[in-house]
């Protein structure tokens, strides 16, 4: 089964493609899951050689978000996000995001995520309580995301 590539904006920090101080990350849904690859670089480090918490936490706040969203096929906000940092995640190594989606209530979304090194550890973990945005308010519209013919098309997946 081949993997779907998840679309990406401009300007967001995590999956930015023309943010140059963002991560730059790209999405995809593989097995059932949301998944990407991070190799984080020299400026997202805390102490010498290690990323910063607050980067790791918001790569898999990102990460449970699209898991939402490809399963709900519309946007969410994230109300709560638990991080457990169980391994330092260094410079320049290279790292797996996974993120599904534990529970679908009506109100909430429920969903977890798993940052995991090259030999398979568990760097850190999250869960995530993520409640639906009505599609008149959501801060974005077309124009704010990627032109890509591999990816999904917003329009075919989002409702705004």
């Amino acid at each position: 089964m081949s993997a779907i590539l998840l679309p990406y904006t401009h300007g967001c920090f995590v999956c930015g493609a023309s943010n140059p101080h963002g991560l730059q990350l790209r999405f995809r849904v593989e097995d059932g899951e949301v998944r990407a690859d991070f190799r984080p670089k020299a400026q997202h480090e805390g102490y010498r050689g290690i990323i910063h918490g607050g980067v790791v936490a918001s790569v898999l706040d990102e990460i449970m978000f699209w898991a939402v969203a490809y399963a709900g096929r519309q946007f969410y906000v994230s109300v709560e996000v638990a991080v457990r940092y169980l391994h330092k995640v260094e410079v320049d190594g290279q790292y797996l995001l996974v993120g599904r989606v534990v529970r679908d209530q009506r109100r909430v979304c429920l969903a977890e995520a798993e940052l995991r090194a090259a030999d398979g550890i568990v760097c850190a973990a999250a869960t995530g309580k993520f409640l639906p945005v009505r599609s008149g308010e959501v801060p974005l519209n077309h124009e704010d995301f990627c032109a890509d013919a591999e990816t999904l098309s917003p329009r075919d997946f989002l409702r705004f």
